[in-house]
């Protein structure tokens, strides 16, 4: 019988401080013994717990960057081969040319491409101390997996597996996460995971899910929900963090004997639980939807219901029909897609260009490094490029441009941000990524120096990603993270996969 994760009534809200945490975290780590898989990190064998912090927020500050390739995504705006981008207290004042900025720090953006920071719509980060164990072998699928060893998850596995996540985040120049989050087996669970989330400084939000085997008659506990919610103001770390709901739709697929698919209607009750509760807070609402031809009709049965509606996110949707993309359109309901995840688990081949075509907002999605092994929104951008044009069976279909704004500004509208982030301009958050070209890369792949969009799309990766800047923060700068320390963050998201594998049931 799954456990009431309520809070009793009268009590306070369980809150969970790194420093706890860590500790735990650490001592989980070192108690393993010599019980464990053998695949086990070598370093968390011996590593001890460590006193220093894993991670110092640096200021905001007023700089420029001077004389880069600025590339606004600005709709109608022209490219600045020799910009500049004026930032004051996390806000970006000016962007253009010689720009008059007396006091501030100058950063020299020389043989770089200044860009907005790259925008996830999807991913579940909690999933990375699993990272590469869905490996197509019988016996290690996805959904397995993420159960039987999400199930030995303690609060601060959470913590450390979002943390490195984020931290996996910011180094590929990925400044605005969306951590759909379905492992939330208690209330600490769910504070731990935002924890991280804040801890790391980076934008994002975070979406309230069920834990996985959670029985479709059995609702969210929409009560630590609604809590979090009236608690968000000790965790949206000064608006960099946002609330929503991770919502499991109105139908399932059931697995019956002999292992035919099945597919039942939910019950209104219990589904209309937490999506009541999400819509009269105004909180944004997140489905996955038509994944599998066994889930078909989903989003016709939200339309039908009356449920579908402006913002409202449907995630995957590899086997959706064009009526119903013509109703999300209509709608104002967003899609985004994770093509390495979708075509390795066997969905099919998400269709990009339906939903272009459609108008639909698109967002890219990293969706779990168990399946994708690595968070390189880059690869992602140029992969979904090859599969338009794939699809429009023409090398002129889009162009990666086009690629780029999905990752950037269209990426930050199917979220609702794209007043705050996704492109360069005066008066929006300072989200921003200065990736090195020719003599300032380190690698071959950014000489010699062409179209700069296509660059990004399809030569670039995170080691060409010289400087991530959040909300006015630096975070990496000369290619190494400045606030996470890595070291720290790896030896002990080791030791906590060490720890979840082992005690995870057989």
């Amino acid at each position: 019988m799954p456990h009431d994760h309520r809070i009793p009534t009268g009590s306070s809200p369980l809150a969970v401080s790194r420093r706890s945490l860590l500790g735990r975290l650490a001592l989980g780590g070192l108690a393993l013994g010599t019980t464990v898989l053998p695949w086990r990190s070598a370093p968390a064998q011996t590593a001890a717990p460590s006193s220093r912090p894993l991670v110092r927020q640096p200021p905001q500050g007023e700089f420029v960057i001077r004389g880069g390739y600025v590339l606004t995504m600005e709709p109608g705006a022209a490219d600045l081969p020799r910009g500049d981008v004026h930032v004051r207290d996390g806000t970006i004042v000016a962007v253009g040319e010689s720009l008059a900025a007396p006091g501030a720090e100058v950063i020299d953006g020389a043989g770089f491409i200044v860009s907005p920071g790259l925008v996830d719509t999807h991913w579940h980060m909690w999933t990375s101390l699993m990272r590469n164990m869905a490996n197509s072998v019988p016996g290690s699928g996805y959904f397995l997996v993420v159960t039987r060893t999400g199930s030995a998850f303690l609060p601060e596995h959470m913590y450390a597996g979002t943390l490195l996540s984020a931290a996996e985040a910011i180094n590929a120049g990925i400044t605005t996460v969306h951590d759909w989050c379905h492992n939330i087996r208690s209330p600490e669970h769910a504070r731990s995971d935002v924890q991280a989330l804040k801890d790391a400084g980076i934008r994002g939000r975070f979406s309230y899910g069920p834990y996985r085997p959670l029985s479709p008659r059995q609702p969210l506990d929409v009560a630590d929900f609604t809590r979090l919610h009236d608690q968000w103001q000790d965790y949206e770390n000064g608006g960099l963090l946002s609330l929503g709901l991770g919502w499991r739709g109105v139908q399932s697929v059931v697995q019956e004997p002999g292992g035919t698919a099945k597919l039942v209607p939910g019950d209104p009750a219990v589904y209309r639980a937490d999506f009541d509760a999400a819509r009269e807070r105004g909180l944004p609402v997140s489905l996955h939807a038509n994944s599998t031809p066994a889930d078909h009709g989903h989003v016709a049965a939200l339309e039908r219901l009356g449920l579908l509606h402006e913002g409202f996110q449907v995630v995957h949707a590899t086997h959706i029909t064009p009526a119903e993309v013509e109703a999300m359109a209509k709608r104002g309901a967003v899609v985004t897609l994770s093509p390495f995840s979708e075509m390795t688990i066997g969905y099919g081949v998400p269709p990009v260009r339906a939903f272009l075509d459609a108008g639909v907002a698109t967002g890219l999605s990293v969706d779990t490094t168990p399946l994708t092994g690595d968070a390189d929104m880059m690869d992602i951008m140029k992969v979904t490029h090859n599969l338009f044009n794939g699809q429009a069976m023409s090398e002129f279909g889009t162009t990666a441009r086009r690629m780029l704004e999905l990752g950037t500004l269209e990426g930050a509208r199917s979220l609702g941000l794209s007043a705050i982030t996704g492109s360069l301009a005066a008066g929006k958050r300072a989200d921003l990524i200065m990736t090195a070209i020719h003599d300032r890369s380190q690698g071959l792949s950014m000489t010699p120096v062409t179209d700069m969009a296509h660059m990004i799309v399809h030569s670039a990766g995170p080691g060409d990603v010289d400087t991530v800047i959040v909300d006015g923060r630096v975070l990496k700068q000369g290619g190494r993270l400045t606030a996470i320390d890595t070291e720290e963050v790896k030896r002990r998201a080791a030791a906590a996969s060490d720890f979840v594998r082992s005690a995870a049931p057989g």
